[in-house]
């Protein structure tokens, strides 16, 4: 559901309920100062901060690690697809011209559709291209493997093309996880309640404190921000590259073209 949010409107009702609580939490302080009179309300407001900071650290682990396997799952299926380009060499010349064409196209629909974002049409589309390319080059290698059963190289080739396929659905489990929405849930609740917290801090001083609540407020949700930000692959300003991919795009045309990336 967050997903779909643009990531400013998120920043911007982050900003606003940070903002909103603060000066709740003013007007609560300043009606409450008398009875709370020397409490240690220092210890509770460190305990909630401290939370917070924690619960902060381990969104942002989340949204890191997900951003990790994203841009490592690029670079294994371009290795992959390198691989099987180079393995067509093991077929015979008419089926390797065939699929050496497929393969192209199926680069081109694996780039379509790590770039999609939130386009379901494209994404959508991607994935049919995606899935047509691999039953036919399939298809293909069966074809090869009937006509010469004793081969000890077609295997290879479908080893490589096997490989091929299943790193396509690694990279659209990887590209589909994301920080569940109850987390980010929690964190704008107990947001919320620490900004409550800081306001009541300045109500029982009688000192509004508005510019240093803004500045918590910006400076929260900017951190609230980039941790989305790193979940969102190809939509933000942290976007995974796609260059494996384009890059394996451009050497695609001499079978004898050797692909690595690292």
């Amino acid at each position: 559901m967050l997903y779909a949010i643009p990531i400013w409107a998120i920043t911007l009702a982050f900003v606003v309920w940070i903002a909103v609580c603060g000066e709740l939490g003013f007007h609560l302080g300043s009606r409450i100062k008398a009875s709370l009179g020397e409490s240690p309300f220092g210890i509770l407001q460190g305990a909630f901060f401290g939370l917070l900071a924690l619960l902060l650290a381990f969104s942002f682990s989340l949204g890191l690690s997900r951003y990790d396997a994203r841009r490592i799952e690029v670079v294994r299926e371009a290795n992959s697809i390198a691989t099987t380009f180079l393995r067509t060499q093991l077929l015979d010349a008419k089926t390797a011209q065939l699929m050496r064409r497929d393969l192209r196209r199926y680069v081109d629909a694996r780039i379509a559709f790590a770039s999609a974002g939130v386009n379901d049409w494209i994404r959508t589309d991607a994935v049919r291209r995606s899935d047509s390319l691999q039953r036919q080059m399939w298809a293909l290698a069966i074809t090869q493997s009937a006509s010469d059963k004793h081969s000890t190289m077609v295997p290879l080739f479908i080893a490589a093309l096997n490989d091929t396929f299943d790193e396509s659905g690694e990279e659209e489990d990887v590209l589909a996880a994301h920080i569940p929405d109850p987390v980010v849930i929690v964190l704008f609740v107990v947001i919320g309640f620490a900004s409550i917290l800081l306001g009541i801090g300045f109500g029982r001083t009688d000192h509004r404190g508005g510019f240093a609540i803004w500045f918590f407020a910006i400076t929260l949700a900017l951190v609230v921000a980039m941790i989305l930000d790193l979940d969102r692959p190809q939509r933000g300003f942290i976007r995974v590259s796609l260059e494996p991919l384009q890059s394996l795009r451009q050497t695609l045309v001499e079978p004898s073209t050797p692909s690595a990336y690292r």
